[in-house]
């Protein structure tokens, strides 16, 4: 089956609608904690979010089994479905640091 880019953004979208509150809500207090103790904190702030989003993606394989079924029904597979979403997260992550380091610089 030969999805429509749009489709699959939007499949993705969806699927990220998931966790997202979570994900959000960790990059949250992560770029708190990082505006306010400073560089120092750059890597155990990292490992804890890679920790937290290996936990969230513990519970949706467990837990949702049934969502990444309707997901691979309609075409996407379970590894684009994980690459894609977790990518973006830590790319948010990534550049909410940046740009909270450069606020906190100035």
């Amino acid at each position: 089956m030969n999805l429509k880019p749009f489709k699959i953004i939007k499949l993705l979208l969806t699927f990220y609608r998931n966790y997202c509150i979570a994900t959000t809500a960790i990059t949250i207090c992560c770029i708190w904690i990082f505006y306010k103790n400073g560089l120092s904190t750059f890597f155990p702030l990292c490992w804890f979010k890679i920790g937290t989003l290996g936990l969230v993606y513990y519970f949706i394989n467990n837990y949702k089994e049934r969502d990444i079924y309707y997901y691979q029904n309609l075409g996407v597979s379970k590894i684009i479905l994980w690459s894609s979403t977790l990518a973006f997260d830590i790319m948010l992550f990534i550049v909410s640091l940046i740009i909270t380091y450069k606020i906190n610089a100035t």
